[in-house]
């Protein structure tokens, strides 16, 4: 199975190559020609990706397995240097919802002294543990590592929560059942974003319905992965693989690999159990998060190549670095492609336009539709399209700077994703602003440049680069829009309105 495995990891890459070999226009441009293959190779593998699990979603239902037990939970909210007031509505939502049948702990690593000993004396006057660490040996996984180690006997299951994830009350009565099931690992539910106060946030929430109501559900069971946050996991699972991974900046991605490849299962439990949850506000914070997530998810590749995954768990993991990769990197060399044909009339791929726009129009309008059927009876609709797509190429500059760090083999330091700020972020949109005024120079150029042509080869080849140039300007001047609006009143309604006006 492993050279099953590694042999389909590889295909993108070799197909594109093939494809490069017989249509590329020339030596020098050639980098530019597999690059753009790739992206479409690896676009229609992520495409029969979400396919797949949106096919599998369809089987999925919520169903309790067996009695409520007497299990006893560990219930870890991890903290650095967050605002108290945030933190402390946690712990009193946690310890509610526990109702008795565990501990509520705070494994805070706050560096900063004022923070940390605000957050001890609410621990002690509440009946909370508090648990501070001298050193950020591991960060959140180490904290994790380290409180599992001192207090883990004692328990049978250990939930964790960020400090902006608030459960329900009755959140462990829909959690504890699934358990009954020896072999159940751990079991997630959504976040959920209720903080929306910006044009950045409100994207945000809307680029996670698709993964949390049709990705997370359909690879239920199989391969449904913890989000480091609403998490629920066995002690005994987490000791089964070793704990966590305190070198992974991903490490709740990274530990899930390991389960499944133990033959564990994971359980998604679709349900907002969980009611309170602050996105990044500004541009400069959304990248930050998108960088560290996109770095993590690089890094367990090699894992994921190693490990015993059955086909299908292994096509839902590796997919995760197909998309990142195409978000990243390949987003770059999709967008440089216009400006290089428009701007300098040099082409780059040697193939009749016309049976290009044949293939691909029937492609777009299939993966459109499966895309919208997927999404049918969530608020996502036409303005969540706009507006996480906005996000998506405000994420790609980041992503493709972890891609590069991956490659290189640097570290990236664990830092937590800022909240609150909400500041307009000019400096973090330079580059996409460089490459938005160098698609206007395409466009303008390319207009003329297709009406003076007389040959019909040539006028497809423009048309279809300036319908792609127009369709990142579209996409980038939303980008760029939202990333110099500062923060709104809770309203989210108003704020694609505002966008267009």
């Amino acid at each position: 199975m492993k050279a099953l495995n590694i042999l389909f990891f590889l295909s993108p890459f070799l197909i594109a190559l093939i494809f490069t070999i017989f249509t590329m226009t020339s030596i020098y441009l050639a980098w530019l020609t597999y690059f753009i293959w790739l992206a479409m190779v690896v676009g229609a593998y992520v495409a029969a990706n979400y396919t797949s699990t949106y096919i599998r979603s369809k089987k999925y239902s919520l169903k309790h397995v067996g009695e409520v037990k007497n299990l006893r939970i560990a219930a870890f909210v991890t903290s650095y240097n967050e605002d108290p007031k945030i933190v402390e509505e946690t712990l009193l939502s946690v310890k509610s919802a526990l109702r008795g049948r565990g501990e509520v702990f705070l494994l805070d690593d706050s560096t900063k002294k004022e923070i940390a000993e605000e957050l001890k004396n609410f621990c002690e006057k509440n009946g909370i543990t508090y648990v501070h660490r001298e050193n950020r040996k591991g960060f959140k996984a180490g904290a994790i590592n380290n409180a599992l180690k001192l207090y883990g006997d004692k328990y049978d299951l250990v939930s964790i929560f960020d400090a902006d994830q608030r459960p329900r009350s009755d959140y462990f009565d829909h959690i504890i059942p699934y358990f009954s099931d020896p072999k159940v690992g751990f079991v997630q539910i959504p976040q959920r974003y209720t903080e929306t106060r910006s044009k950045i946030a409100h994207g945000a929430k809307f680029q996670q319905e698709p993964f949390l109501r049709v990705i997370m559900k359909g690879r239920n069971i199989v391969s449904a992965f913890s989000l480091g946050s609403g998490t629920t996991f066995r002690i005994d699972a987490v000791r089964d693989v070793g704990y966590f991974d305190e070198s992974a900046i991903t490490e709740d991605a990274e530990i899930s690999v390991r389960m499944h490849g133990r033959g564990w299962k994971s359980i998604y439990h679709d349900e907002q159990l969980i009611w309170y949850g602050e996105p990044p506000l500004d541009a400069a914070s959304y990248i930050q998060q998108q960088n560290r997530w996109a770095f993590g998810n690089f890094k367990i590749t090699g894992k994921i190549l190693r490990s015993d995954l059955s086909f299908i768990a292994f096509f839902d993991y590796i997919s995760g670095f197909f998309y990142w990769l195409k978000e990243g990197i390949l987003t770059l060399f999709e967008l440089i492609a216009p400006v290089v044909f428009l701007l300098f009339k040099q082409g780059f791929i040697a193939m009749n336009p016309y049976a290009y726009i044949l293939a691909y129009i029937p492609y777009m309008i299939i993966t459109f539709l499966i895309f919208a059927f997927s999404i049918r009876g969530t608020s996502y609709g036409v303005r969540g399209f706009l507006v996480h797509q906005a996000n998506e190429y405000l994420a790609f500059f980041g992503i493709t700077m972890a891609f590069i760090s991956f490659l290189l083999g640097r570290k990236i330091p664990f830092k937590v994703t800022p909240k609150g700020k909400g500041m307009r972020s000019f400096k973090a949109i330079i580059p996409h602003i460089i490459i938005f005024i160098l698609l206007i120079a395409s466009v303008v150029n390319g207009s003329y440049w297709l009406l003076t042509s007389s040959l019909p080869t040539e006028r497809g080849a423009i048309a279809v680069n300036l319908f792609w140039a127009l369709w990142h300007i579209i996409f980038l001047s939303l980008t760029i829009y939202f990333s110099l609006s500062g923060l709104k009143e809770e309203n989210e309604g108003k704020y694609f309105e505002e966008a267009l006006q």
